[in-house]
């Protein structure tokens, strides 16, 4: 029979990734925590586009900049308990050019 957890048993805590998607690298990307994680509050990312289009290198950038947040998250005890992407798009007559990509990730360790 599985254990029911006291309440107030947890701390949480969430990270926000916002990556925009604006042409021309316009855009800001952007980690936040609430609240703050080892003096962290927020965390600037690269941008997903360039003056060309998508830029891979920025992509790989954030993949990383996010991998090792979720390792310093983990190693410092945090447990990943949901995880919520969100797109949002501007659409003006028509055409789509810009809008953004945010995840949310709830985490949460014993007090």
């Amino acid at each position: 029979m599985a254990q029911v957890s006291k309440a107030g048993s947890y701390q949480f805590m969430q990270m926000t990734t916002i990556e925009s998607i604006v042409a021309g690298g316009l855009g800001r990307s952007r980690v936040i925590f609430t609240p703050e994680f080892k003096g962290t509050k927020e965390a600037q990312m690269e941008n997903l586009f360039s003056l060309t289009g998508i830029n891979l290198q920025n992509v790989r950038a954030n993949e990383e900049t996010l991998l090792r947040y979720l390792q310093e998250l983990q190693a410092d005890g945090w447990d990943l308990v949901q995880l919520t992407p969100l797109t949002q798009t501007l659409q003006s007559a028509g055409s789509t050019g810009q809008g953004i990509f945010m995840t949310r990730y709830l985490l949460r360790k014993p007090k």
